[in-house]
């Protein structure tokens, strides 16, 4: 410890502290009992755990979405739940974002964050060149996200009733729909392989919606009895119904940001239009789903570079 030294004290010896007519034995173990003290409290303070850092929050970003009526990316609301600041849909009238011809500016700009593709029909033909444009003028392009969709007709011909997919085989179904997964993960492999880093990624709300369809036909899923008017529309196609909108919603909301959905509500009075149980378990699949599934780019992917001249046209439901 280092010594301190202390002038001496002149004053006469009766101006010193007394106590009981003697001069004080007890003031060095004051000083003594005050330098402990400080040390200890030192101590405690340097060893004090530090409190965990507060997650920041995404930058948003600027999406904009083709395709047609299987639209169901929606992230604006659950942003604004989430506190997440910056996020924008840049689609807009006059603006025909399944066209490259209209897309190119943007690309060019570097106004796009990120694409975000919703057809029956798979992939864009185009995509090659989003995935050249984007990184290209943009070095914070987040990607290119395909919305996998789930099988016209449940992928059988002649359908003639919305009550014909009460009685689908899922078993069969989902056969039907591993092995169209597949062609889009083979030609998705291939585009980012000539991209370098990967650039395009797979939303599964087809896999998602049959997994609610399975709960619907088991009687787990509250509320519901039928698949047709709640995940699946109650048309012949068919389209999405409000639970697959919303889980679409979610698992987009999922891959963009990379974060889960779960206890987000869309702000206003109607919210979302589903009750607390029903969202729970939706967006509790739409994260198990996006967060799991190697290609929609948040579980690591165990690339497989396809050989030269092995190239794969992009798969299409043929709807």
């Amino acid at each position: 410890m280092t010594h301190i030294s202390t002038p001496a004290d002149t004053r006469p010896h009766s101006g010193r502290f007394r106590c009981g007519g003697r001069e004080s034995k007890f003031l060095p173990v004051i000083w003594v009992t005050a330098l402990l003290v400080g040390i200890l409290a030192t101590g405690a303070m340097a060893e004090e755990p530090k409190r965990p850092a507060v997650a920041e929050k995404p930058a948003g970003l600027r999406v904009i979405s083709g395709g047609h009526s299987w639209s169901t990316e929606n992230s604006a609301p659950l942003c604004q739940a989430a506190g997440i600041v910056g996020h924008m849909k840049l689609n807009k009238q006059g603006l025909n974002s399944g066209r490259i011809e209209d897309l190119t500016p943007l690309l060019e700009k570097g106004e796009i964050d990120a694409y975000v593709w919703q057809h029956s029909g798979g992939i864009p033909n185009f995509l090659p060149t989003l995935v050249e444009l984007g990184p290209k003028h943009n070095p914070n392009f987040r990607g290119v996200f395909i919305q996998m969709p789930w099988l016209v007709g449940d992928g059988r011909h002649g359908v003639k009733s919305p009550e014909e997919y009460e009685t689908t085989d899922l078993a069969e179904y989902q056969t039907k729909m591993e092995k169209y997964r597949k062609q889009q993960e083979a030609y998705v492999d291939e585009v980012n392989a000539k991209a370098g880093p990967r650039v395009v990624f797979l939303v599964p709300l087809g896999d998602g919606m049959l997994e609610v369809r399975k709960m619907i036909v088991a009687g787990k899923f509250p509320g519901v009895t039928k698949v047709s008017g709640s995940v699946l529309g109650g048309d012949i196609m068919p389209h999405q119904g409000l639970l697959g909108r919303r889980l679409g919603t979610y698992m987009h909301f999922a891959a963009l940001y990379r974060m889960s959905p779960e206890g987000l509500k869309f702000p206003g009075k109607d919210g979302d239009g589903l009750p607390d149980d029903q969202r729970a378990i939706l967006q509790k699949l739409a994260w198990d789903m996006v967060s799991k599934y190697p290609y929609a780019g948040i579980a690591k992917l165990e690339e497989s570079r396809p050989a030269k001249g092995d190239e794969k046209a992009a798969p299409n439901t043929g709807k």
